[in-house]
Formats: structure tokens, sequence, C-alpha cells
């Protein structure tokens, strides 16, 4: 019965992923550079994070997340109770009009319960994140080492991309695209992606 469960959860996973890339606009809502760290068991949960760009000028709110690489998916913050850092979980995450909101380490975040399969680093699973306005949206998520940390430098290069791309000519995206392949963290996520939709196609 595991068995069978493992295999239609891969086969889910399979389907979705096809659809989904590193990132997702749904209205004025952008979700980008998702990440999780690879895990030591299917039995321990697991963490998922993510930029939300808001560019409109009303406020949203992040009420739900859902994958096929977990079998229940909750929202959790970090806060400081009695003087330790304690996890709770929480209905909903605010994406203030005009703002960023980062889902992270010790902050907000996606926590995934009795995950279909160990994530492994250079693996990549669909996360489809629900917004109480502009509704869903499905990105991939990048598994890294276990304990590590996308770099910050390459996320702000993303951010910036991301605000200035579409008023840029092809050959201007060509050049920023060259540009960002020089980042070896962006070059790995970037061959990981390729590769999953080699496969896809095949």
């Amino acid at each position: 019965m595991k068995t069978l469960t493992a295999f239609l959860a891969l086969f889910l996973m399979s389907l979705t992923t096809s659809h989904a890339a590193d990132s997702d606009t749904i209205g004025d809502i952008t979700v980008s550079e998702a990440w999780s760290r690879a895990s030591t068991g299917v039995k321990r949960p697991g963490g998922s994070f993510v930029t939300i760009t808001n560019t409109g000028s009303a406020a949203d709110r992040l009420v739900a997340a859902e994958t096929p690489a977990a079998a229940r998916t909750e929202l959790h913050n970090h806060i400081m109770e009695d003087g330790m850092m304690k996890m709770r979980q929480v209905m909903g995450i605010d994406v203030p009009g005009g703002g960023v909101t980062m889902l992270k380490p010790g902050s907000f975040h996606v926590m995934m319960f009795d995950l279909t399969n160990l994530l492994k680093e250079g693996d990549m699973f669909p996360l489809t994140l629900t917004f109480e306005k502009a509704g869903k949206a499905t990105v991939m998520v990048h598994v890294g080492k276990a304990g590590g940390m996308m770099s910050h430098d390459h996320s702000a290069k993303h951010m910036e991309s991301m605000d200035h791309s579409k008023h840029m000519t092809d050959e201007e995206k060509k050049k920023m695209h060259e540009e960002h392949m020089k980042d070896d963290e962006h070059k790995k996520m970037h061959d990981a992606h390729m590769k999953t939709m080699k496969k896809n196609t095949e």
C-alpha cells in the first residue's frame, strides 16, 4: 500500500512539474526563488521558502500551500515566546501592496509534513500557493544542501532583474541571462530546471 501511495505521489508530481516554472505571476502577485533544504528522512518535516512580490497597490494574503511532495502543508512562523524561539502555525501571511514578502528560515515559511519521498539536493518539486485575492500560483522548488541557505546575492540579482525585465529588449534580456549564468547558484538552479524539463519532453 505504501509503495502504491508513493507511486501515485510521484505520478501526480510529474504531471504538475511539467506545467510549473521557476516563477509564476497571477494578477499582481509574483512568486519566485522557491527553495528547500535536503531532508534527512521522510518522517521529518521539511520547509519551503519563496519570495512573493506584489506589484499592485492593494495588499493580498497568502492563505494556503500544497504540494505532491508532502501529505500535508501548513503556513508557519517563528516567534519569541518566554525567551525561546518557537514555531507556530499561522492562518495567513500578509503581502503588502507594492511590497515584497520573503518566506525564509527563522521567519514565515511553508511547513511540509509526511514527505512522500526523501528530498535530495538537486531535486525539484512543484509548490502551489493560494492567495486571498490573486488566486493560485505554482512554482518549482529547488532542493539545496541540508541546512543550506540560498545565496542572498543571487536572490537580490533575481529580484532586480524581475523588476526591470519587462522594460528590456530581447537583446538586453539575453545579456542579463548571460550575466546571471556567471553566478554559480543561479547556473546550478537553471541547469537542474532544464534537465527536468528535458526529461518531461522525452
